[in-house]
């Protein structure tokens, strides 16, 4: 089972931090770690580098892009695919800050919903603490100054 939170990085820190994923990642990797005063000052320093999830237009874009698909979803908060063979399953939790998937089998199912939140925006940052991996769902593209 593959577990990921998925945030939107501000553009500027996202641009900034091009290359340079892995210091995103261990700020947020130090979160789960710390305790007392120190969480609550990484938690700030996470609220500053991101925005708001925009909620109600991801829904509406999770919706309208699965919306014939018969194997897609929605129920409590929920947005869920299962399908195939090979088994491939997500599900996607949205909340102001971050959005929560979970995964297992193939990655087809979490693909689909990568590519959804893709075309919204390309600082989507996804990490998997438990496992060290993380990374833009639309890499950044350097720009060079000349």
């Amino acid at each position: 089972m593959r577990k990921y939170d998925i945030y939107l990085i501000n553009e500027e820190v996202a641009q900034n931090y091009f290359g340079q994923e892995s210091k995103l990642f261990h700020l947020f990797l130090d979160e789960t770690r710390a305790f007392d005063e120190n969480k609550t000052i990484i938690k700030k320093q996470i609220k500053y580098i991101s925005n708001s999830i925009p909620v109600m237009k991801l829904q509406q874009s999770l919706l309208q892009a699965f919306k014939h698909r018969t194997d897609y979803f929605f129920f409590n908060h929920a947005h869920r695919i299962q399908m195939g063979d090979p088994l491939s399953k997500a599900q996607v939790f949205i909340f102001s800050d971050y959005i929560h998937m979970v995964s297992e089998g193939s990655y087809e199912a979490e693909v689909m919903f990568f590519e959804v939140m893709r075309k919204m925006s390309p600082t989507f940052f996804a990490l998997d603490v438990s496992t060290y991996r993380y990374g833009w769902l639309n890499p950044i593209k350097q720009v060079k100054l000349v």
